[in-house]
C-alpha cells in the first residue's frame, strides 16, 4: 500500500501526486461544509443511500490501513527479536504498543482497537467476498462484523469457502438472519472447531459493572449457560415463596405490606446477598463522592439546597444531590459511619489542588488525590478505570512523585507509554492561575501528538464556574465564623459546622 496516487497531469505532461491521506482529508472537508437544505424528498434519500454506501467504502479501506499497519509493526517487532535486539518482554510491549497507537487513531478504547484489528485482519486475508462488498458500499460494517465473528473459530481455508456460501446473502438478508447462516456455515464446516470455542469462552467469564440511566447500574455476570440460568432460577423460586404463608403472623403481614414488584424483589435480594447486607441494611462500603458544599447542607442565604446540586461519583458518573443526601442519611440513621473529607480546589472549583510527597509509590491520600482528579484513564478515548498512578517523568530520570508529575492509567497505558517511541510531559500543572487545568501531552512513536486533560471535578456536562475571590479551600486548624461571609482559610461548609458547633 502506497499513500501517494496520481490526481492529474501538469501542463509539461508529468503527473502531479498526492496523498491519498490528503484526498481523503479533502473529502472530508466537503463532506463538512455539505447542508441537507433545499433538497427534495427523494434527494433526500439518495443522499442518506450514498452517505451509507461511502461509510462502508471507508470501513473497508480503513480495515486495509490497519492490517497493513499492525503486520509491518508485528514484521518489524518479530525480526527485532529474531536478531536477539530486543528481549521477548520488549517485543510484546511493542506488539501492545502498535495496538494502543490505533486505539488512539480511531479515538477509541484499546479494548475496541483490539476487536477491529482483527476485523481487519478477517477481511483482508479471510472474507474476500465480505471485504468486497464493503468496498462497493453494498455492506455495512456492522455486517461485515458479523461474518468475522461467526466465522472467527474455522482455519484459513474453511474461512474462506464459509465466505463464498455467504456471497449470496450478505446484501439481502437481515443482521439476524445473516448471523443464522455464517452460524450454519460455521457447523457444516468444521463443528469441532466451534466447540472448541465455547470450551474456551468458560475462561472468560467475569463480573462487571457499568452505568446505567437514572442513577442506575447494570451487575454483570458472564458465566456457563447452566450455572447462570441456575442461579436465575433459584433467584426466581425465592420469590415466589415469599407468597406462601409461613404461619408467623409477623412474618406474614411483613410479606403483605410489601409492595415490591417481582423484578425490584430479586434485584434488591440478589444485592443483600452478594454484599452481605441484612434486609434493609444500606450499603456500608465507602463510595467516593464529589460535591459542592451546598448539595450537603444550605447556605446561610438559602432555606433548602438550591436545585441541580453537584454530585459526581468518580469513574462512574452524576447524580442528583439529593440522592446522596438520602443515602447519608440513611447511614447515620443506622448507626453507620460516615466520613466527609475535605477535598482542596483551585480557584474556580474546577480542579483539585496537587500534594507533594517524598515517597517512591503514589499511595495513601496522594493516590486517593490522583485518582478522584483523573477519574478515568488519561488517555484520550479510553475510560478504563484507573489501575496505576505513573510518574509522568520517571522516578529514575529525576520525576517527583506528586500530583503534578502523576497521570492515572490503565495497565496497558502504563506499560506502553515506556516503550521506545512513547514520550509524555506535563505541559500544564494545573495550580497556576488561569493556567488551565493539568495537561500531559503523550507523543506516539509516530510523532503524533495528544493532550491527555485532567476532567473537571464535578465531571463534563457542567457549566464551569467562574474564579470567586477567594479559593475554595485552605488550610487552617481552627474554624473562625466571620460574618455571612468567610475566611479564606474556610470553606462555606466549615463555616456552617463551625455556627452549628457554637450554637451548641
Amino acid at each position: 500500500m502506497t499513500d501517494q496516487v496520481e490526481i492529474s497531469s501538469a501542463a509539461d505532461g508529468s503527473p502531479v501526486r498526492e496523498s491519498l491521506s490528503g484526498r481523503l482529508a479533502a473529502s472530508l472537508e466537503v463532506l463538512s461544509a455539505a447542508r441537507a437544505e433545499g433538497l427534495s424528498e427523494a434527494e433526500l434519500l439518495e443522499v442518506v443511500s450514498v452517505l451509507e454506501a461511502t461509510k462502508g467504502a471507508a470501513a473497508a479501506l480503513q480495515a486495509r490501513a490497519t492490517a497493513r499497519f499492525i503486520e509491518d509493526r508485528d514484521a518489524r517487532v518479530a525480526q527485532d527479536r529474531v536478531d536477539e535486539v530486543i528481549s521477548a518482554r520488549e517485543a510484546s510491549c511493542r506488539r501492545r504498543g502498535a495496538r494502543a497507537e490505533l486505539a488512539l487513531a480511531r479515538r477509541c478504547a484499546p479494548g475496541q482497537a483490539d476487536r477491529h484489528v482483527g476485523l481487519a485482519k478477517g477481511l483482508v486475508h479471510d472474507l474476500p467476498h465480505t471485504l468486497a462488498a464493503l468496498t462497493c458500499g453494498e455492506l455495512c460494517e456492522w455486517r461485515a462484523t458479523i461474518v468475522a465473528r461467526e466465522t472467527a473459530c474455522l482455519s484459513h481455508e474453511d474461512r474462506l469457502e464459509a465466505d463464498r456460501r455467504l456471497a449470496g446473502c450478505l446484501t439481502t438478508v437481515s443482521d439476524k438472519e445473516l448471523a443464522a447462516a455464517a452460524h450454519r456455515a460455521t457447523v457444516d464446516l468444521d463443528a469441532e472447531a466451534l466447540v472448541r470455542r465455547r470450551r474456551r469462552a468458560v475462561a472468560s467469564r467475569n463480573v462487571s459493572v457499568r452505568p446505567a440511566p437514572d442513577g442506575m447500574a447494570w451487575l454483570s455476570i458472564l458465566g456457563p449457560l447452566t450455572d447462570v440460568v441456575g442461579a436465575f432460577a433459584a433467584l426466581k423460586k425465592a420469590e415466589q415463596s415469599r407468597w406462601v404463608a409461613t404461619g408467623d403472623p409477623a412474618v406474614d403481614a411483613a410479606r403483605v405490606a410489601d409492595e415490591r414488584g417481582r423484578g425490584a424483589w430479586m434485584a434488591d435480594t440478589a444485592l443483600e446477598l452478594l454484599s452481605g447486607r441484612a434486609e434493609g441494611q444500606p450499603q456500608p462500603v465507602e463510595v467516593a463522592l464529589v460535591m459542592r458544599e451546598g448539595a450537603v447542607v444550605p447556605t446561610d442565604s438559602d432555606t433548602e439546597p438550591v436545585p441541580g446540586d453537584e454530585v459526581e461519583v468518580p469513574g462512574w458518573g452524576a447524580m442528583p444531590g439529593v440522592m446522596a443526601r438520602e443515602h447519608l442519611l440513611r447511614l447515620c440513621d443506622t448507626g453507620t459511619a460516615t466520613w466527609l473529607r475535605r477535598l482542596w480546589t483551585a480557584p474556580g472549583g474546577r480542579d483539585l489542588v496537587a500534594m507533594d510527597s517524598t515517597r517512591r509509590l503514589f499511595s495513601g491520600v496522594l493516590r486517593q488525590l490522583v485518582e478522584l482528579r483523573d477519574a478515568t484513564c488519561r488517555v484520550p478515548f479510553c475510560g478504563a478505570p484507573i489501575r496505576d498512578i505513573d510518574h509522568v517523568t520517571g522516578h529514575a530520570r529525576g520525576g517527583e512523585t506528586s500530583a503534578i508529575n502523576a497521570m492515572g492509567e490503565c495497565q496497558l497505558h502504563n506499560l506502553v507509554k515506556e516503550a521506545p517511541g512513547w514520550r509524555a510531559e506535563v505541559v500544564s500543572t494545573g495550580l497556576d492561575p488561569g493556567g488551565g487545568p493539568h495537561e500531559v501531552t503523550l507523543t506516539t512513536p509516530t510523532g503524533k501528538d495528544y493532550s491527555c486533560v485532567a476532567p473537571p471535578v464535578l465531571g463534563h456536562g457542567r457549566p464551569q464556574p467562574s474564579e470567586p475571590e477567594h479559593s475554595r479551600c485552605a488550610d487552617g486548624a481552627d474554624l473562625r465564623h466571620q460574618g455571612r461571609g468567610f475566611d479564606i482559610q474556610y470553606s462555606p461548609l466549615e463555616v456552617h459546622l463551625a455556627g452549628l458547633t457554637d450554637a451548641a
